[in-house]
């Protein structure tokens, strides 16, 4: 297994898509393993990141035949990989492991600049949002979210487009932190959120409803009221990808694959 980081600027998501032309991170890791080993492996990620979303906290698995030293694999293969994507750090695991799977939780935080003049040194990694926001409302109706919930109206279940799994699909997950922060030392604001897993779109989406709190454009019952009623119709949109960023994979211990 291998801890990776990406700029997913450029990039079509995480996951190979057959139907895309289009470079994903899965596949421009699986091309490296290609060139290294020659052989033809599939990897998993532990989180399926949208077009233009960051990782700094990735982890992925594969299963190889080659006797390559483990040290020799992050070196070639950071080598091998463009300057958008890192081998941080490698590891073997028993064979039962699978890096989505074998997943208790992950991480994200989207990262606003919430200030009057722009900064071109921070557009790449961070949605820069002028309006005066109340950060204060927004961890307030954080608390909402905290629990096992039916999320269906931020996102959609990742299986509703795999063929073979015609449904039905529950969007039901299982949020364990979720908080808005502003750090005046840098002008960021940070909402971070933690869950077993997420709803594909549904962290951007979370971030462009609590903006809507942010401004007071929408009362913290209202907030409620949508996460109770887990409908898609309401007046948020989704936040752009390029603020948000998978942090960490947290695994079972027995894996020892925990930093």
């Amino acid at each position: 297994m291998c801890g990776i980081e990406y700029d997913g600027t450029d990039y079509h998501g995480f996951q190979r898509q057959p139907d895309s032309h289009g470079a994903t991170v899965q596949s421009v890791l699986e091309q490296a393993i290609v060139s290294l080993s020659g052989e033809h492996c599939v990897i998993h990620g532990a989180g399926r990141t949208d077009a233009g979303v960051h990782a700094s906290g990735q982890v992925i698995n594969f299963h190889t035949r080659s006797y390559l030293t483990l040290s020799v694999w992050q070196r070639a293969l950071n080598a091998l990989l463009p300057d958008s994507v890192a081998v941080r750090w490698i590891k073997e695991v028993p064979e039962c492991f699978h890096a989505r799977f074998s997943a208790l939780s992950r991480s994200y935080r989207y990262t606003i600049w919430n200030d009057s003049v722009p900064s071109p040194l921070r557009t790449r990694y961070s949605y820069y949002y002028p309006r005066v926001l109340d950060v204060g409302l927004m961890q307030d109706a954080c608390q909402y979210l905290i629990g096992r919930k039916d999320f269906g109206a931020f996102g959609r279940s990742p299986e509703e487009t795999n063929p073979r799994k015609p449904g039905p699909h529950h969007c039901i997950r299982t949020m364990t932190e979720a908080c808005c922060t502003r750090q005046e030392a840098n002008g960021f604001v940070y909402c971070d959120f933690t869950a077993d897993a997420f709803l594909t779109g549904m962290v951007r989406r979370l971030v462009g409803t609590l903006l809507l709190v942010g401004q007071q454009r929408l009362y913290l019952d209202e907030f409620a009221t949508i996460v109770q009623r887990a409908r898609k119709t309401h007046p948020a949109s989704p936040a752009p990808p390029h603020g948000l960023c998978l942090v960490r994979v947290v695994y079972p211990e027995k894996f020892g694959v925990n930093a």
